[in-house]
């Protein structure tokens, strides 16, 4: 028993010794925002896929090393999606750049949330939440929200707006 307390002791000094040491560092967490979402050919009945573009910036005076990314993904407070990526990507100090991800949703469910999707009409809140996976400073959480626009996304739809309004919603 004794031992047991010992070693969560232990533990509970190392997990706050790093979290002192990231604060030390004056360490930020990285932004993320969604910059696309387009829907994948492929899907079946029951799926359908999408791609995710996710842009991630970096606020610190340091280049961060990201090993992995994990997400949920709502639109007006519902779950649609969620996913994750082992792509490892460098964040340049005061940088940014994206990270592509593909995910899969259940049409099923898709459907049965869609009145509660459509509420908002020509525009929708979405939420992107997870955590960065760091190489050095271990799990950073995000927590982003922002709204697309159905007209941007039926645009798309049906060819796709010119290279130079891509990723404007």
């Amino acid at each position: 028993m004794l031992r047991a307390v010992t070693r969560l002791l232990i533990l509970g000094w190392l997990l706050l010794a790093a979290g002192c040491a990231i604060m030390a560092l004056g360490l930020q967490k990285p932004e993320v925002s969604v910059e696309d979402v387009s829907l994948l050919p492929g899907g079946g009945m029951l799926q359908q896929r999408m791609h995710l573009t996710l842009r991630v910036s970096n606020p610190n005076e340091k280049d961060i090393t990201v090993d992995g990314l994990t997400f949920g993904f709502e639109i007006n407070g519902q779950k649609v999606a969620t996913g994750m990526t082992g792509q490892s990507v460098v964040l340049p100090r005061l940088g940014e750049t994206t990270v592509g991800v593909d995910v899969s949703a259940s049409l099923i469910e898709l459907l049965a949330k869609l009145p509660k999707v459509l509420e908002g009409g020509k525009a929708f809140g979405y939420r992107v939440h997870g955590e960065v996976l760091t190489r050095d400073y271990g799990r950073l959480p995000f927590d982003r929200k922002g709204e697309l626009s159905i007209d941007k996304l039926a645009e798309k739809a049906g060819g796709g707006p010119p290279a130079a309004q891509r990723g404007q919603f």
